[in-house]
């Protein structure tokens, strides 16, 4: 079993790297100055290069994102929507609604008088937002799909968005086939050994502990919030909310947020 307290030691003795992502246009933070993922989208970044910059049709957005206007965000994500079949701009979409569903629903105030009629409509609004992450991916998953099929010349990183899509309906199936076929077309590969670390978090199986600790020891940021959530679902609540509170202090991973939320829900459960 992966130890979240060295881990957390090592976390908290980094020094990062810091990059826009070339996808959403996202801060993303790495410790080893050359392949990563984003924090926020999970697509790989090559810090090496220097001088690439975020030219995305989504950096606009993460723009809006990472000023905290999250309505200007969703209004700017609409018309970018219109008539896009873009499998990567579906993708960010989804990703942006996630977060945007979380952040309304984790705004609910139980210090508010009378009946709280301001929670029921953040609660709304995050179910409306829910719908349209999970139409977004499942869009992704068919796009990809189709473009897919009979091409002899296949893109492992656009098969990789796929599988986060699948990763991120909790299609654990689906995704494991995909999986394979990542592995097949990217041997031994970044995007390959990411997304098994990322399939064998989310479905706990017995490589989990090989394949966090590799990404953890490459200094891998993201694999900390997978780390935290593999933990968490070992019953080791303290050591993952740890690993997500000194995260936190890092970079703005995506879904982080929403998996600390869930930890301290249940901690608080436990003590009634």
């Amino acid at each position: 079993m992966l130890d979240g307290k060295r881990y957390l030691r090592l976390l908290s003795g980094y020094r990062l790297v810091e990059q826009r992502c070339p996808h959403c246009g996202a801060s993303t933070y790495s410790s080893s100055g050359r392949l990563t993922f984003c924090n926020f989208c999970e697509q790989p970044v090559n810090l090496s290069q220097g001088g690439q910059t975020a030219e995305s049709q989504f950096a606009p957005i993460m723009a809006q994102v990472e000023s905290g206007d999250w309505a200007a965000a969703l209004k700017s994500a609409e018309q970018l929507a219109k008539g896009n079949n873009d499998p990567m701009m579906l993708y960010l979409l989804g990703v942006l609604y996630r977060n945007a569903s979380t952040a309304k629903f984790q705004s609910k105030d139980y210090n508010l008088m009378g009946f709280m009629e301001q929670n029921a409509g953040n609660i709304r609004e995050s179910l409306d937002l829910t719908m349209k992450w999970k139409e977004y991916f499942f869009k992704a998953i068919k796009v990809i799909g189709t473009e897919l099929q009979g091409n002899m010349q296949v893109d492992p990183e656009l098969v990789f968005v796929k599988f986060m899509s699948e990763i991120r309906l909790q299609k654990l199936v689906d995704a494991a086939s995909t999986l394979r076929s990542i592995q097949i077309l990217d041997k031994n590969g970044a995007v390959s050994e990411y997304a098994l670390l990322v399939y064998s978090a989310e479905k706990n199986t017995k490589q989990a502990d090989a394949s966090l600790g590799k990404a953890l020891e490459n200094g891998e940021i993201n694999a900390y919030y997978y780390l935290a959530k593999y933990l968490a679902k070992h019953g080791k609540l303290a050591e993952a909310e740890a690993i997500l509170q000194k995260l936190g202090t890092i970079s703005e991973v995506s879904m982080s947020q929403e998996l600390l939320y869930r930890i301290k829900l249940t901690q608080e459960a436990s003590k009634m």
